[in-house]
C-alpha cells in the first residue's frame, strides 16, 4: 500500500490552566511562563520564596528595594531554590504585569533524598515535611506561600516550575502540587534529550539548543554565579539566551573539558549540575512589558573557585512602544516523534500492503472462576488472578475486597524469627483487568488506598468485557519484589510536559528492581498515545478526522511506542525482553496487529547503533567538590542506545511480541503498549519452531530466561480447550520457580500450573499471524 506520509498533528487545544508560576529569577523559571502561554494557559500569579536573611519586610515584600538599601548575603543557594540574586525579584511584577507573592525559605534541607518523602531512600532522613528531629524541610516553606496565592486567586488550578534534569527539584514540586490540589506543569523537563523544534532543523544548535531557543524570542539572562571548573569569573553577566550566541560557544568549550568519558555536555552547558546561576532581565514583549535594567554589579568571590555578582541599582524601565513583534506561536516546542520513530511511522505507511480484514468472533464467556495463583521465581513473588465476586456485584466492592486479600497475603509473610512482612510498598507492577472502563474510577478510588509512596508500582489496566469469568468485575495480579526496597528505583513523573504522559494516578511510569549483580528488571507502565503537553489523545480531533484511520491508527501507535522508549531510556534499559500490544477493534484488527509487529520489528531492524556508551553530565565533579549543589542529584541528558546491540549476542534481534485484543482501554484509546526492559551487561537470543509453536529466549548473564512461546491455533472444529491444554502440559520450560502469564481467547480451564491469564478476544504474534494463545515465561535457570 503507497500512501503519502502524513503531517504530524500539532497538538490539540487544552482546557486552560490558571497558573502559578513559581520564580526564582533564573533563566528556566522565567522561559516556562513562556510555554505555559505557547499551549494555551495563563498564569495568575507569582510565586518566590527568599531567604529570611534578606532585608525586605513583611508589608515590602512586593516592592522593589531602594537603590541604597540592595545587598544580598553572598552564595547563600539553599539545596531546594535558587537564592542568588533575590533583591531582584520584587521587580517581576512590574516587568511582568502579573501579581507576584513572596515567602521566606523556613527550615532547612532535612530530607535530601532524591525522590521527596521516600522513607526508603537511604538518604532521606526524617523528610516528613514535619517538625521533627531534623526540623522542617525548606520544601515545606511552599505551603503558606501557594495557600496565600489561592486564598487570592482561588481560580488557580497549576503550578509551573523551571525543572529541567532535576529529579530533587522536580519531586518537591510536585509532592507539594499533589496536596494543594494543582496540576503540576514542568515544560522543559528532559528537554535536552527531546527532538529539536521545527524552527531549529538544520542550525547546527547542537549542545546549546534549549539556550538557542530562549534566544529566539528575545530573551536575557545574565550569569550571576559560576561553580565549575570550566567556567571562571570572565564569565559573570554575560548573556546564555543573547542574540549574539558567543557566550554560549565559550560555555560548551569551557565545560567539554569537565565532562567526563565524552559525555553528552547538554546539560552542564544548561547549568543543570550548578555550574552556572543565571538572572532573567527581559524577554518578549507579550510576556515582558517592561524590561530589569541593571547599571552597575560587583564581582564577588567564593571558596573552591566559586565567583557571583552583587547587583546595584537594579530598576524596571519601559521598553519600545512598537514592541518586538514575537507573538506566542514564536515560542518553540520541541517536535511530537524522534527521528527514529518518524522514520518508522513513513516506513511503515509508505511499505508493503499490510489491510486485512477479519470477520469478529463472538466472544463466550469462560464460565469458569480462575483460581489464584502463586509463585516464587529468584526475587519475585506474583501474586496473580486475585478476583472477590462474593463480594458483590459491584466494581468497587469487588476491589475492596481484593485490596484486603492483598494484604493479607502479604501479612502472611511475616517470618518466625518477627521480622516485618511484605508490605504493598513492595508491589512493583500490577496488573488490572475490568470488565468495564466505565468501572475504572470506582477501582481506582479504592486501588489508590493500597499505596503511601512517593513511587507506587507502575501497571496496566485493560477492560476485558465478557472474556473475564461470570460475575467478575475486577482482577488483580501483582508483581512483588522480594529484595531490599533501597535498592530499587522508580520514574513517577506527575509534571505535564513534552516528554512523555505525566502519571497523575496511584502509579509509575517505571519500577527498576536489581535481579543479580549489576542486572535491573524494568517494569514499564502501559503507555496509550496520550500527547504530553496536552495529555490529550492524539488524533481525537480537527484534521485528523479527514485522514484515513490507518494513518491515525499508525501514528497512535507509534506515538505510544514511544512513549515506552522513552522511560526506557530514562531508566537505563538496555533491551527489551518483550512487550504486548493491546488493541481494541472489530474489522481491522488483524491489519491493526501486523502494523504493531511491523513497528516493533522496524524499532529494532535500524541501522546499526554506535557502541560508545554516553556518560553522565547532569553534574560536574567540580560543582559536587565545591559548588554544594550535588544534592540536585539530576540525571544527565545522555541518550543510551535501545535497543543496545551492543550487549546481545545473537542474530535474532526482535524480542518476544504479542498483540492482545480486549474490549475497552482507557481513554477511549484503540493501543496500549506495555513492555518489560532489561539493564545488564549482556545477553543471548534465540529464535527455534518448536512442535508447540515458535520461541524467542532471552537469556542473561546471570542466568534469567524470558521465554515467549507462540502456540498455533488448532484445526478448525476442534476442541480448542483440550487443544490449548495439551500445548501448554508440553512446555519444557514450566517448571517449578517459573512465572508463566498465558494470553487467550479460549475458555480454559484450570491450567496444570501456575500462571496469570489474561482472558482476551484474539491474540497475534508477529507478521499478523492469529494465535491460540502467546506465553511468556520467566525464570532463573541455565539458558535453554
Amino acid at each position: 500500500m503507497a500512501t503519502s506520509t502524513p503531517s504530524l498533528p500539532l497538538p490539540t487545544s487544552p482546557t486552560s490552566l490558571n497558573v502559578i508560576a513559581l520564580i526564582s529569577g533564573g533563566k528556566d523559571s522565567l522561559y516556562s511562563i513562556l510555554h505555559c502561554i505557547r499551549n494555551g494557559h495563563k498564569v495568575v500569579a507569582l510565586g518566590n520564596l527568599y531567604p529570611p536573611t534578606t532585608t525586605t519586610t513583611p508589608h515590602e515584600e512586593g516592592k522593589p528595594q531602594d537603590e541604597e538599601e540592595q545587598d544580598e548575603e553572598e552564595d547563600i543557594d539553599s539545596f531546594m531554590y535558587q537564592t542568588i540574586g533575590h533583591s531582584i525579584i520584587p521587580h517581576y511584577e512590574s516587568a511582568l504585569g502579573i501579581p507576584l507573592y513572596r515567602q521566606p525559605i523556613t527550615g532547612s534541607a532535612v530530607d535530601t533524598g532524591r525522590v521527596y518523602r521516600d522513607s526508603s531512600s537511604s538518604a532521606s532522613s526524617g523528610g516528613e515535611g514535619k517538625e521533627g528531629e531534623g526540623g522542617t524541610d525548606e520544601t515545606e516553606s511552599l505551603i503558606p506561600l501557594l495557600q496565600r496565592i489561592k486564598a487570592a486567586h482561588p481560580e488557580a488550578n497549576a503550578i509551573s516550575a523551571g525543572a529541567i534534569l532535576s529529579t530533587y527539584q522536580r519531586t518537591r514540586i510536585e509532592n507539594v502540587a499533589a496536596r494543594m490540589g494543582l496540576v503540576p506543569l514542568a515544560w522543559l523537563w528532559q528537554y535536552p534529550v527531546l527532538p529539536a523544534p521545527e524552527e531549529r532543523f538544520g542550525l547546527g544548535s547542537g549542545e546549546a539548543g534549549l539556550l538557542e531557543d530562549m534566544a529566539a524570542v528575545g530573551c536575557e539572562a545574565r550569569i550571576i554565579k559560576v561553580a565549575s571548573g570550566g567556567l571562571d569569573a570572565g564569565f559573570l553577566w554575560g548573556d546564555v539566551s543573547g542574540r549574539n550566541a558567543m557566550v554560549r560557544r565559550r560555555i560548551v568549550n569551557g565545560m567539554k573539558r569537565f565532562v567526563l568519558d565524552g559525555g553528552d555536555v547538554r546539560g552542564a552547558v544548561l547549568g543543570e549540575g550548578g555550574e552556572y546561576e543565571s538572572l532573567a532581565l527581559d524577554g518578549p514583549s507579550f510576556l515582558w512589558k517592561r524590561r530589569i535594567e541593571v547599571p552597575r554589579w560587583e564581582e564577588g568571590a567564593g571558596e573552591g573557585g566559586v565567583a557571583f555578582v552583587r547587583v546595584r541599582g537594579a530598576r524596571c524601565v519601559d521598553k519600545d512602544a512598537e514592541g518586538d513583534g514575537v507573538v506566542p506561536g514564536d515560542v518553540r516546542r520541541p517536535v511530537l516523534l524522534d527521528e527514529g520513530f518518524k522514520g518508522v511511522l513513513e516506513e511503515v505507511l509508505g511499505g508493503e500492503e499490510v489491510m486485512g480484514k477479519r470477520e469478529e468472533s463472538s466472544v463466550v464467556s469462560s464460565q469458569r472462576q480462575m483460581e489464584m495463583s502463586q509463585s516464587t521465581n529468584g526475587g519475585t513473588w506474583v501474586v496473580a488472578n486475585i478476583t472477590a465476586p462474593e463480594a458483590g456485584p459491584g466494581a468497587a466492592e469487588q476491589m475492596e475486597a481484593i485490596a484486603q486479600k492483598i494484604e493479607a497475603i502479604l501479612a502472611s509473610t511475616r517470618h518466625e524469627d518477627g521480622s516485618a512482612p511484605r508490605t504493598t510498598a513492595d508491589i512493583v507492577f500490577t496488573t488490572v483487568l475490568l470488565r468495564s472502563m466505565a468501572d475504572f474510577a470506582l477501582m481506582n478510588g479504592i486501588y489508590v488506598s493500597l499505596f503511601k509512596k512517593p513511587n507506587p508500582p507502575a501497571r496496566a489496566t485493560v477492560a476485558c468485557g465478557e472474556s473475564l469469568p461470570e460475575g467478575v468485575k475486577v482482577m488483580v495480579s501483582a508483581v512483588v519484589d522480594l529484595g531490599p526496597r533501597e535498592q530499587r528505583q522508580g520514574l513517577h513523573v506527575q509534571s505535564r510536559s513534552y516528554w512523555a504522559p505525566a502519571n497523575i494516578g496511584p502509579y509509575s511510569q517505571a519500577m527498576s528492581v536489581p535481579v543479580q549483580g549489576s542486572e535491573h528488571m524494568v517494569y514499564i507502565a502501559g503507555q496509550i498515545p496520550l500527547e504530553p503537553a496536552s495529555m490529550e489523545m492524539m488524533s481525537a480531533s480537527g484534521e485528523a478526522l479527514t485522514r484515513p484511520w490507518i494513518e491515525n491508527y499508525t501514528t497512535r501507535a507509534v506515538l505510544s511506542l514511544q512513549h515506552l522508549w522513552r522511560i526506557g531510556h530514562a531508566m537505563e534499559v538496555d533491551w527489551w525482553l518483550g512487550a504486548v500490544a493491546f488493541l481494541t477493534g472489530g474489522e481491522h484488527i488483524e491489519t491493526q496487529a501486523r502494523l504493531a509487529w511491523n513497528i516493533w520489528e522496524r524499532m529494532h531492524a535500524r541501522q546499526e547503533q554506535e557502541d560508545d556508551e554516553d556518560g553522565e553530565s547532569g553534574l560536574d565533579v567540580w560543582d559536587i567538590k565545591y559548588g554544594g549543589r550535588a544534592h540536585e542529584q539530576a540525571t544527565g541528558p545522555s541518550t543510551p542506545n535501545l535497543p543496545n546491540f551492543g550487549v546481545v549476542q545473537s542474530d535474532a534481534l526482535v524480542p518476544a511480541f504479542f498483540a492482545v485484543q480486549i474490549e475497552e482501554l482507557p481513554r477511549g484509546s484503540d493501543i496500549e503498549w506495555q513492555g518489560l526492559g532489561y539493564r545488564c551487561g549482556g545477553l543471548r537470543m534465540a529464535a527455534e519452531e518448536t512442535d508447540y509453536g515458535r520461541k524467542t529466549t532471552v537469556s542473561t548473564e546471570q542466568n534469567l530466561s524470558y521465554i515467549g512461546i507462540e502456540i498455533d491455533m488448532g484445526q478448525l472444529g476442534s476442541d480448542l480447550d483440550s487443544y490449548l491444554q495439551d500445548k501448554l502440559q508440553k512446555l519444557p520450560e514450566l517448571v517449578e520457580g517459573s512465572h508463566a502469564i498465558i494470553y487467550t481467547s479460549q475458555p480454559l480451564s484450570k491450567p496444570a500450573f501456575p500462571a496469570q491469564i489474561v482472558p482476551c478476544k484474539s491474540v497475534w504474534g508477529p507478521k499478523g499471524r492469529e494465535l491460540a494463545a502467546g506465553v511468556i515465561i520467566q525464570r532463573h535457570a541455565p539458558a535453554l
